[in-house]
């Protein structure tokens, strides 16, 4: 099974059919028409910049999904603020074919934005928002905790993608979650914002360092690498239910890791090959595996699954895991955990499971250097690392498979493992 072709094909069709925002589109929100490209060398030179967030003007009710977690919607004539992608996507969705769904309102993103920079936040409210996943909103959570026991009397508002709030809502450092898009009377009525678009992105500098060392800078907090660690607690009901599924597996109390063999693009995904080749070599060792995805892709896991030769030893946790306080109680009680995309790797040390990545486009340390019980690989190929971040192939890809895995010693990697657990 070719897991981009089984897995990204409808993503990267959609992604082709995209319209772009004019140039005169992009100045009515604030925007030059390069500026979404803009690559700065150092954080100083992005914050000289505005981040590529615009608000818009909802002009008919508006119902959507992001990555098919649940129903949102905005109301006519209500402001949002959004990600200049996110307006393009919504804008030109074929959902909305022949729809005016936004237009840019009067009121532009750099006129109220108030960028938080290490100020005291006694009686303040600050209001976050980044559009990554997991991993980006687990760099922001030190910086979170450190300013709400600095300042115990400030309130902390944290606007993410719906499909990520189960987590943060259990974040004692966060007094309220919004969905981005974000309201714009809330956002607005913050004294300082802390918007994390670009850091990543648009900033060379996250080609060399790592990225918790770039969020609290981003901040002017620079906190030292020892409070760069977040850590979060497994609820206990969740613990329980996911000991139930083991049991169902006939695996309770047996050695597991849970993996992720899919990344969240296809330039990060190795081949099923890579994976059977590994996983053939740690179930000689006698672990179970663990495979974890979002619930919409449990049919392609279990064609992955069925296709091992030792099928029951693969178990598929896409539709038992309800949510993400699942995929976070299940990991606190593997051995480790094994992935190509970060996420899982940042949730288990969160909740100190060993881990080990693989990594391709971008090397292992700009993610991972400040854990303790973690190891990685990174490609052996001249071409890497590229960080090259698309829902598209790698363009020197065959099927659509990058060839940044090829070079792995897989039986480096299984010694590497056993040395960590």
């Amino acid at each position: 099974m070719n897991l981009n072709k089984s897995f990204f094909q409808e993503q990267q069709q959609a992604n082709k059919s995209k319209k772009k925002v004019s140039p005169d589109t992009l100045h009515n929100l604030g925007l030059s028409g390069n500026q979404e490209l803009n690559i700065e060398n150092t954080l100083d030179d992005l914050r000289k910049t505005i981040p590529n967030i615009v608000i818009a003007k909802s002009t008919i009710y508006v119902e959507f999904e992001q990555n098919f977690f649940q129903m949102q919607r905005m109301l006519k004539k209500h402001r949002y603020i959004m990600a200049s992608g996110v307006y393009q996507q919504l804008q030109y969705s074929p959902q909305f074919i022949n729809k005016k769904v936004l237009k840019p309102s009067s009121i532009k993103f750099k006129n109220i934005y108030r960028p938080y920079q290490g100020e005291d936040l006694s009686n303040k409210t600050l209001f976050v928002s980044r559009t990554g996943g997991i991993g980006d909103l687990l760099f922001i959570k030190p910086n979170l905790e450190f300013l709400k026991k600095q300042y115990p009397t400030c309130n902390i508002k944290f606007a993410c993608g719906p499909q990520y709030q189960d987590m943060l809502k259990n974040w004692d450092c966060i007094d309220k979650v919004y969905d981005l898009p974000i309201e714009f009377i809330p956002f607005m009525d913050a004294d300082y914002h802390a918007i994390f678009e670009g850091v990543i992105e648009r900033c060379k500098e996250a080609e060399t360092t790592n990225a918790y060392e770039l969020f609290t800078r981003w901040l002017n907090l620079n906190l030292p690498p020892e409070l760069l660690i977040p850590s979060q607690e497994p609820e206990e009901d969740i613990v329980e239910k996911c000991k139930e599924i083991l049991k169902g597996w006939d695996i309770l109390g047996e050695k597991f890791f849970i993996t992720q063999i899919r990344a969240s693009s296809p330039i990060r995904t190795p081949s099923t090959t890579f994976w059977t080749t590994l996983f053939d070599k740690l179930v000689d060792k006698g672990y179970h595996i663990i495979v974890s995805d979002s619930p919409f892709q449990e049919e392609n896991i279990q064609k992955f699954i069925d296709s091992f030769s030792r099928p029951n030893y693969l178990h598929n946790f896409t539709k038992k895991s309800e949510n993400l306080k699942y995929l976070i109680a299940m990991i606190s009680l593997a051995n480790l955990s094994i992935s190509t995309d970060s996420a899982l790797i940042h949730i288990s040390q969160s909740v100190n499971t060993p881990a080990f990545g693989i990594y391709g486009p971008f090397p292992g340390n700009i993610r991972l250097s400040t854990y303790k019980n973690v190891d990685w690989v990174d490609a052996k190929r001249s071409c890497a690392p590229c960080f090259i971040h698309s829902l598209n192939p790698c363009p020197n890809s065959v099927n659509g498979i990058s060839p940044c895995y090829n070079n792995i010693n897989i039986d480096e990697v299984v010694e590497r493992i056993e040395r960590l657990i």
